[in-house]
């Protein structure tokens, strides 16, 4: 590594240190200065909560092979996030929203999720809510329980947020054939592609990490996407930067 990227690395991560640290408590200190970029999924969800409340449908959230302990851990997390803000946004409705799972560790954070959303609205939790499917690691056999529900419950709104592989077609295309909005994200690449050709409002990428700073009012949470969204544009200044000064260096 030459002395010029060194300087330029050092740079990225002392401003990355620096953005963390101050732009969340700049942003809890002065709220209306955060303007998130606009993203679609998470727009579409407390509308479509409201939709399936009026209609007496259920929500069905689904988290797939995340689970605790593993690779996926940071995966699971963020899909309790996004299953939290899901059921509370249907919590008064007449249908109980469900929460799924194929991972036995992934169980504790579905029920708390549940726990939590309906303790927002001072409501005593259902039981069954929130639902072991253990039919293993990115399995077909989920999937096709998942499509039971869509049949089953009259066309409930589907959030797929997990881990999920190609199997995650069935689901999509038995929510697209009935008419029922479909959500669908994943950290597998070939999932990911198959859930954005069936969605119409996809996660792609880190805003799979992003639901509590759009779908709550707390500051901090927007704060740290912000940072993200800066900390993303100083990336791809560094990188030009670098291959300018090389192109420039290669010149002279």
């Amino acid at each position: 590594m030459d002395t010029t990227t060194q300087v330029l690395s050092i740079l990225v991560l002392l401003i990355g240190l620096i953005v963390t640290a101050i732009v969340p408590q700049f942003v809890r200190r002065r709220r209306d200065s955060a303007v998130l970029r606009r993203q679609a999924a998470y727009a579409a969800i407390p509308a479509m909560a409201t939709t399936a409340v009026e209609a007496g449908q259920s929500m069905i959230v689904g988290m797939g092979d995340a689970g605790v302990g593993g690779e996926s851990t940071l995966l699971a997390i963020a899909a309790e996030a996004v299953a939290y803000h899901t059921v509370a946004a249907a919590a008064y409705g007449d249908r109980m929203p469900v929460v799924t799972t194929s991972s036995g560790t992934g169980l504790p954070l579905a029920i708390e999720a549940v726990r939590a959303a309906f303790r927002e609205h001072n409501l005593p939790a259902p039981s069954g809510s929130a639902r072991w499917i253990p039919a293993g690691s990115r399995s077909l056999a989920y999937a096709a329980a998942m499509t039971a529900y869509v049949a089953a419950d009259r066309s409930p709104t589907q959030v797929m947020v997990g881990r999920f592989g190609p199997e995650i077609a069935l689901i999509g295309e038995a929510s697209v054939r009935r008419g029922a909005p479909f959500i669908g994200a994943t950290d597998r690449l070939d999932g990911q592609a198959v859930a954005y050709a069936f969605s119409k409002t996809p996660l792609i990428g880190e805003e799979l990490f992003q639901a509590s700073a759009y779908l709550s009012d707390r500051a901090v949470r927007r704060g740290e996407a912000v940072a993200m969204d800066i900390l993303r544009w100083l990336l791809i200044a560094a990188v030009i930067a670098v291959a300018a000064a090389r192109i420039v260096g290669a010149g002279g």
